[in-house]
């Protein structure tokens, strides 16, 4: 049976093969290099026209002028419920002292002081 099969040398390399070898392998190194860099660049020019037009076209960009008179009435809606007290109010703030500070100069604004310093005398001593 194996008789019957040609003899012929079917692990033959094509003519020059070895000789242009290289020279491909180089073509397509570079063409690989070129590729890469074309798409860095096209992925960072994207990016920034894409940020631009965020930048540009968003409108969220400005500050809502409500914001801060929202976020006042969702806190005192908090103290008012009993979630949280004067104590966790002033850990939320970044300066407490300064958040003390300013509630005691609108407290004491408050306050009628005309004709009343004999009063405060007689109570503090």
């Amino acid at each position: 049976m194996m008789q019957n099969i040609p003899k012929q040398d079917i692990f033959r390399t094509p003519e020059e093969y070895f000789e242009n070898l290289p020279k491909k392998t180089l073509r397509r190194y570079k063409a690989e290099k070129t590729k890469q860099i074309w798409l860095a660049g096209l992925s960072a020019a994207a990016v920034l026209v894409l940020g631009l037009i965020l930048a540009v076209f968003n409108p969220t960009t400005g500050e809502d002028p409500n914001f801060q008179s929202n976020l006042d009435e969702t806190v005192e809606l908090y103290i008012q419920a009993g979630y949280w007290n004067e104590e966790d109010v002033l850990s939320l703030s970044e300066n407490p002292n300064e958040l003390l500070d300013i509630m005691l100069s609108e407290e004491w604004e408050q306050l009628d002081l005309s004709g009343r310093e004999e009063i405060f005398e007689d109570e503090i001593y």
